[in-house]
This record gives C-alpha cells, structure tokens and sequence, in this order.
C-alpha cells in the first residue's frame, strides 16, 4: 500500500500538474503566496526541519505554497523522503512531491532523527533509492509554473542546483535546465557561505557534500538573482527550545528532542525560509553592491565587482527578536492535520 500511495504521489505530480487537482487555495489575503521549492539535506542537523515547519506554518496563514520538497544529501538510514513527507503529513499536505539526490557525491550521514520520525509518524514516502530523482521533480515542478514565479530555497549542498542547471530537454519541458530556470524561477535563496568572507575551511554547505567544485558551479552558473542567508545569521538566532511544549504527536518535537533535548540550535535553515518567502526587510539589511565568489574549494567572499543579481543578508533586528518570532512559529498548531 505505501508503494502504492508513494507512485500515485508521483504520477499525480508528474502528469497532473496543470490541472485544479494540485493547485492549492490561494489566500484570502491581499497577497498572492510565494511558491517555493524547498531543497533540503535533512539529516545531520534539526534546522531542517526547523525550516520546513516554519515553510509550512507559512503555508497555513497563506504567504507560501510548496510545490515541491527535494533531498540533497544522502542518508544511511534512506529516511530523508520519509522524514519530510512525516513532516508535511502533519501539516496536511501528504501529497507534496518529493524528490532525493541519487548521484555518487556526498557522503552518507547517520542521522539523530530521521529514522525515527520515519518509524513514529504517518508517511507514504519509499526510501530515498526508491523515490523520484530530485532533478526530475525540479524539472516537473518549474515546467508547470507560472514564468518567473518560483522562489527556490536551498538549505543544504548545492548538487541538485548543479544537476538541474545541466539537466537535457525532456518530456517536461523542451528546455533545458539552464533555460528552464531563466525563465520559472524569480529568485533563489541560499543559506549558504559566510558574509563577507568565510574562514579557510569554507561554510559547511559550500564546501562539503559535493564539495567546493559543485557550489562553484550552481553559483556562478545561475540565471537569476541569488539572496544569501550566510552562516552568520542563522548561528546568533537560537530557537527550538519551546517546542518542548509541543504535542507528542509532532514530528519537528520529536527531532529537536531527538537532536538537542530541546536544548535549542542555531536557524540557519529557517532565517533563510524566512527571508525567502516574506520581505526580508523587516529583519535584515540587504547587500546588494557585488557578488559571492565561491572558490573550487568551497570557500567564498563578496566582491564588490561586477554586480550579478547577488545579494546577502546582514544584521538588523536583534537576533532575539527573530528568535522569537520563529519560535512562535514552531509552536503554532497545524492549520489543518492530515
């Protein structure tokens, strides 16, 4: 039965996307919602999860729609899908489509949780091996678009970025990758890098995963504008702690207790959802004067020439402030649960 419910997941994806059946209700707000695409290496840290829980929370009051949810890392246990498809169960969205990475890069990682949440909470998600190819839900996903609609988030290695900018023509669309995302998608957010110069070592997600030479190339390939959420951001924002408060029945309690025992974690990952899907001059100030230079080795720098759609984020409100505000978030009952 979840083979079943997994394939029908993803020929309703695959061949319906035009069609009323998976258009979610737009808002009764003034606003249209921001569809997102959410690329994510869920598995070795919490903040994952974190940031899928607040896009969802997001979702519920109407400022987002997730069109999809791909995988970017790769897990021993293969729970990733299962992890986020557990997650936005919860949240009464089964039938989001999920994709994971497939490719020889990245390691796999043990992780605290997802085989947990896997065991603990309703899904229909296969493991990752068995589940679609990420690039393969990118490409449905942005061919289904509206042009220039799509705000993608990548919150972990930037590989999929990478295979989808070289992915051929295909049923889905007769564009290539390059082309696909020049023409779907308006901007990218990444939480990524350190601003405005990372240590020798590089940021995790720039220089590890794939590595350096894979970040290099998403980054400097990339068609459209490029907001990045560095790793400075998400470390002075600590939140997770209140969701000891949280339902049993809720997966994201689960992993922050699994992860942290409720201890709290830095929110790279949901500064940069966020920022993605509000205005993220409420919070931070925008730097938008040059561009992110990622070296073959995975570190990076801001240069102030040439100018190329780049922009990242720097301090404005006290961290406290959005620490708050995203623990608020992540305490909020589901909308609607499955």
């Amino acid at each position: 039965m979840k083979a079943f419910l997994s394939f029908l997941k993803t020929i309703l994806f695959l061949g319906l996307l035009g069609s009323n059946l998976l258009v979610a209700p737009l808002s009764a707000d003034t606003f249209l919602p921001v569809s997102v695409i959410l690329d994510t290496d869920m598995s070795g840290d919490c903040d994952d999860v974190g940031a899928l829980a607040i896009l969802n929370k997001l979702a519920d009051s109407g400022e987002a729609r997730i069109l999809a949810c791909v995988a970017d890392g790769h897990d021993l246990d293969k729970a990733i899908a299962a992890s986020i498809d557990a997650i936005n169960t919860y949240y009464g969205r089964p039938h989001i489509p999920i994709g994971t990475y497939q490719g020889p890069k990245c390691p796999a990682t043990k992780s605290l949780y997802t085989a947990q949440l896997r065991n603990e909470f309703p899904h229909t998600a296969l493991p990752d091996d068995q589940e679609p190819k990420a690039v393969n839900i990118y490409r449905a996903a942005l061919a289904s678009a509206d042009d220039n609609s799509v705000t993608i988030i990548s919150i972990g290695f930037l590989i999929n970025l990478e295979e989808l900018l070289q992915s051929s023509p295909d049923a889905q669309s007769p564009l290539n990758g390059t082309e696909l995302v020049r023409k779907k998608v308006k901007q990218l957010v990444v939480m990524g890098g350190k601003f405005p110069k990372s240590d020798p070592n590089g940021e995790y997600n720039f220089a590890h995963g794939g590595g350096g030479i894979e970040t290099q190339y998403a980054i400097e390939n990339w068609p459209t504008p490029i907001l990045f959420s560095g790793f400075e951001i998400g470390a002075a924002i600590h939140t997770g702690s209140k969701l000891a408060v949280a339902p049993a029945s809720d997966p994201v309690r689960r992993a922050y207790e699994l992860h942290t025992s409720f201890k709290g974690r830095p929110s790279w990952d949901l500064t940069a959802v966020l920022a993605a899907v509000r205005d993220p001059n409420l919070y931070w100030t925008i730097e938008l004067n040059g561009y992110c230079k990622v070296n073959a080795n995975g570190t990076n720098e801001w240069s102030l020439t040439p100018h190329r759609g780049h922009s990242y984020l720097v301090a404005k409100v006290p961290p406290s402030d959005v620490a708050n505000l995203l623990d608020n978030l992540l305490t909020l009952s589901p909308k609607v649960k499955n």
